[in-house]
């Protein structure tokens, strides 16, 4: 039973931390919205695999990490580039009215692809790991959350990027349901900008954090 509070309290901790407008949370809702729902779930599985890792890096290196201050500020200043680049190519990206075609008509070159670029986005986020240490420290301060065993751990690893998970698949089936109210606000030369400058001001964001 302590197990299984540990499994949930940590995948609360992932959804709540998740919530914010990320770039791969941006990346999923443009994949759903411009490409297909296949597709926009091989981001979100890519997306989520950092989640285990990097709470895997804080159960069993945190020590290591929190002495090492530069791993940190390496990792935000290659995410901050590839953020501003990424907004680049949306920003100048030839604007094609999007259109309503069933999942079959619809092919994707490759899923892997998208995997990866869900799992390079979220990878090199340099909030996962220092937001994976605070919440272990916190679940061990607490007697309920308390690591007990090696089965807690391993439960809090999985709840990790299990709440990642529930958030982008929420927002993917929303997005989805209300695909053609939507497209019809979205359906001008102006859209591939607009997430140009969200990438942008992300980026923006890391790098005042930075600074």
């Amino acid at each position: 039973m302590h197990t299984i509070i540990i499994l949930l309290a940590s995948a609360l901790a992932s959804f709540i931390g998740s919530l914010q407008l990320g770039p791969v949370n941006l990346f999923v809702i443009d994949t759903t919205l411009n490409k297909n729902k296949a597709s926009a779930y091989c981001v979100a599985f890519g997306g989520m695999i950092p989640e285990f890792i990097y709470c895997t890096m804080a159960v069993y290196f945190g020590t290591f990490f929190t002495d090492n201050p530069t791993i940190f500020i390496a990792f935000k200043v290659l995410l901050i580039v590839i953020l501003a680049v990424v907004g680049v190519v949306f920003f100048f990206k030839k604007h094609r009215s999007p259109t309503i075609e069933s999942e079959q008509k619809k092919k994707t070159s490759s899923k892997i692809k998208y995997f990866l670029k869900g799992f390079t986005l979220a990878a090199l986020n340099p909030q996962l790991l220092p937001y994976w240490l605070v919440v272990m420290v916190y679940f061990n301060s607490i007697q309920l959350l308390k690591f007990k065993s090696e089965f807690d751990q391993i439960a809090f690893i999985f709840g990790s990027g299990l709440g990642a998970m529930i958030l982008l698949i929420f927002i993917i089936v929303t997005i989805k349901k209300f695909k053609i109210e939507i497209l019809r606000y979205l359906n001008n030369k102006f859209y591939f900008k607009a997430i140009g400058m969200l990438f942008f001001a992300i980026s923006l964001q890391q790098l005042i954090t930075l600074l």
